[in-house]
């Protein structure tokens, strides 16, 4: 009969390479997390004071001699051990999550592996030393077995020599506090548990023993609380309040660590989540959770890097089973976040009442704990604020359905009724009241803006087109298919701060070329051109029945020439378009009839010689502006 040969090595070649500094530590993470079940087989309770395990690494930026040992005194190498450690893919430890490839995530990640075990047969204590090699066939070379006294007690020692250059090299530490960092991060369920062996670890010049190494970074903890769920089963939390240096080397400060059979699988970040940065009195303390269950053992990859489901699990285990118990495990520092969350919310609110559809302590409730941003936080109301018209109007919908079918009575129609316009109101209210609180934000800016001008009569950066121009003309130039360039108006203004007739109106025309007003737009000379001294044709519709012309003139300018009455130029310009042969910024002709009426304003201070041009129009109620009738309607303010 004929069997499949198996290929180690293609076998090997396909497994998953390292992305990042903690997948390149997965094959030594294995051969310490073997140690540790060696070491818990053997000695079972009283692993934690009998159970040893010593672990040395030895790392450099350039790479080039980074070698490892990892040595225990489980129960080593034993027959059932060895019959393990021979076949690929072994049942050996599977009720513990062992998937029988990590000693192949050896051969991958290094050059040489060399091992030497003592322990217990049938006829004494023996000592077994061998080269595990990365071959096809006889990867145990040099193998040595020798009878040695009863009194040697089991152990084994691995010894990693070199890194392969297929993603092991360029992702492996080259710095000896990453590699604390990373074996505390990955450990940690192991270290806080209460069957952690007593570990050393040994990397430069440094030493560090586990757990104990753990009290000095975990300062506060919650253990083992049970949560019962109906889509994942039972799951175990931990909550710690840890030393930031638990997280000196992760992307975030607060995770949530996803632990599959006693090992580190996925830690996610949830600094979002929390809002939180560092907390604490000192400012030095990050939260770490440790989640297991069976759920995870059962979902996990063979190589322990991965879950078999997609990420967004984990944030709904996050978000559903966790985030009451980590609220409650932080409400300190999250109250005191809440409180300046809770001041945004009321600055937000000032400025848009809009999204004011309740007190303060109720807007909060819809916002995520540790939310900080304005833009989302302002985006949280105004959904929120969405969804409650929705069930306003689809409210209203149904009493009117029941209402026509005859199935609701008078009664309940008015009271639904007297409901909804109550909403209605309240929030017209709101939109009323943020149409004003915009409006004046405006009013106050363009004040302040125009002083400025006023006082620096040089072309100073106050009188740029991207700031002035934005509130009371706005153009832009738009590069056509012939190269060419012409002048469009922008989407939106702010012309109601002349008149309100000019709300809805569009730029269409000036009396400057527009090729002279498209490069003026680009230029960094004299921008201020696209608006002082100009007159601007504004209209509401494609074949207006009514023009809008605006002219205006530098803030606090005294001196005209005699031909630059504005008046007159404003006239003149009416006289031009009803002429015709003009053409308007998308460079059609412009076409008015004798029935077309001009409004025409021209906004400037009436000082200097525009008080004796302005003498004989009538003044306005306030007693700052003037109006007079002629065949158009000019005004001054």
């Amino acid at each position: 009969m004929t069997s499949l040969r198996p290929n180690l090595v293609k076998r090997i070649d396909r497994l998953p390479k390292p992305k990042n500094l903690a997948a390149a530590m997965q094959p030594l993470f294995e051969a310490i997390s073997n140690a540790i079940h060696s070491v818990q087989g053997r000695f079972q309770e009283t692993v934690s004071t009998n159970g040893k395990i010593y672990i040395t690494v030895s790392t450099n930026r350039n790479k080039d001699n980074v070698w490892a040992t990892v040595e225990d005194n489980g129960l080593g190498l034993d027959e059932t051990n060895w019959e393990a450690f021979t076949e690929t893919d072994t049942g050996n430890k599977i009720s513990i999550g062992g998937k029988g490839v990590g000693r192949l995530l050896w051969l991958d990640c290094f050059q040489k592996v060399s091992v030497v075990s003592t322990y217990k047969s049938d006829s004494g204590m023996e000592r077994r030393s061998f080269d595990f090699v990365l071959k096809q066939d006889d990867q145990i070379q040099n193998e040595k077995v020798e009878a040695v006294a009863d009194s040697e007690a089991p152990s084994f020692f691995v010894r990693f020599d070199g890194l392969r250059d297929n993603g092991y090299l360029s992702n492996f530490p080259g710095r000896d506090s990453f590699v604390f960092q990373h074996l505390t991060s990955h450990f940690l369920p192991t270290f806080i548990g209460k069957k952690c062996p007593q570990i050393s670890v040994y990397v430069g010049d440094e030493t560090r023993n586990y757990p104990a190494e753990i009290d000095n970074i975990v300062h506060r903890k919650q253990a083992d609380i049970r949560l019962e769920t109906e889509d994942y089963g039972l799951l175990h939390l931990t909550l710690m309040e840890c030393d930031k240096v638990a997280s000196a080397d992760l992307k975030g400060h607060h995770f949530v660590h996803f632990i599959a059979h006693d090992r580190t699988v996925q830690s996610q970040s949830i600094d979002g989540k929390l809002g939180l940065k560092y907390f604490g009195d000192d400012g030095d303390r990050v939260f770490h959770a440790i989640l297991t269950g069976e759920f995870l053992d059962k979902n996990v990859n063979q190589e322990r890097t991965a879950f078999m489901f997609e990420d967004v699990v984990l944030d709904r285990i996050i978000n559903d089973v966790c985030t009451a118990h980590i609220e409650e495990f932080l409400k300190a520092p999250l109250e005191k976040l809440g409180g300046e969350q809770r001041e945004k919310i009321e600055q937000i609110t000032e400025s848009y009442p809009s999204v004011a559809f309740g007190n303060t302590d109720e807007l909060q409730s819809k916002i995520p704990s540790g939310e900080l941003k304005e833009d989302a936080i302002y985006g949280h109301l105004a959904r929120e604020r969405f969804r409650r018209d929705q069930r306003q109007a689809e409210k209203i919908r149904s009493v009117l359905s029941r209402l026509r079918g005859g199935e609701a009575d008078a009664a309940t129609f008015a009271a639904t009724i007297v409901e909804a316009g109550k909403a209605i109101e309240d929030a017209e209210q709101r939109s009323l009241a943020e149409y004003i609180v915009r409006r004046k934000v405006v009013l106050d800016f363009i004040e302040i803006l125009l002083e400025k001008v006023r006082d620096d009569t040089r072309d100073s950066s106050y009188q740029r087109e991207d700031i002035l121009h934005s509130f009371i003309c706005p153009l832009r130039v738009s590069t056509i298919a012939d190269g060419s360039k012409k002048v469009e108006s922008a989407a939106s203004h702010d012309l109601w701060i002349i008149d309100e007739r000019l709300t809805f109106a569009q730029y269409f025309s000036s009396d400057v070329e527009f090729s002279a007003l498209s490069q003026a737009v680009e230029s960094d000379d004299r921008p201020d051109v696209l608006i002082f001294d100009y007159v601007h044709g504004l209209r509401q519709t494609e074949e207006p029945s009514k023009v809008l012309l605006v002219e205006f003139k530098r803030p606090g300018r005294t001196n005209y020439a005699d031909n630059e009455n504005p008046q007159t130029q404003v006239e003149r310009y009416v006289r031009q378009l009803q002429a015709g042969g003009l053409n308007d910024v998308k460079g059609r002709p412009i076409k008015l009839d004798s029935h077309t009426v001009f409004h025409c304003f021209v906004v400037a201070d009436i000082v200097g010689k525009l008080d004796d041009w302005t003498y004989t129009w009538q003044r306005t109620a306030d007693g700052r502006g003037g109006s007079t009738n002629r065949e158009t309607v000019s005004k001054v303010r």
